[in-house]
């Protein structure tokens, strides 16, 4: 009886588990990454294709003047509005710091600000495929599992 139990008992695991992944990437909130109030405006590439906007996370505490300090993501959206990449800024300050010469550059393929960002420009397959990126984007930006400018 215990053999037979225990097959049944993995298939409701695998089951539930398969279940509550899909909620989690169907449901994953926007939060941060819907930029309600950008602290600057959104680049546009030259197309119009994409726009690439600097948002702003929370503070627990900041030193008086030190709101600049606060980190950020710098959010890739595509035509449709749906997040096409997120990177991780550990200061909003360092995008306004750029030199005129070191501006935003979009090319074919990508979109790199020196120092800041760089993330590919890779349009969406499908309808379903625009969703599903996004929502994955959601889910690395609020696990913190996005490209960061530490590394740069």
């Amino acid at each position: 009886m215990a053999a037979r139990s225990l097959p049944h008992r993995l298939a409701l695991a695998l089951l539930a588990i398969a279940t509550l992944s899909i909620a989690l990437i169907a449901l994953a909130p926007e939060g941060r990454l819907a930029c309600d109030e950008p602290y600057v405006t959104p680049d546009r590439s030259p197309d119009g294709r994409w726009t690439l906007t600097l948002c702003r996370r929370p503070m627990f505490f900041a030193m008086p003047g030190g709101a600049s300090d606060a980190p950020g993501w710098m959010v890739l959206r595509d035509d449709h509005g749906a997040i096409r990449g997120v990177s991780s800024l550990s200061m909003v300050q360092l995008f306004g710091q750029v030199p005129p010469d070191m501006q935003t550059t979009w090319e074919a393929d990508r979109v790199w600000r020196d120092m800041i960002v760089e993330l590919p420009l890779v349009p969406a397959s499908s309808p379903f495929r625009r969703w599903l990126d996004d929502r994955l984007w959601r889910l690395r930006a609020l696990a913190g599992f996005t490209p960061t400018d530490d590394f740069r």
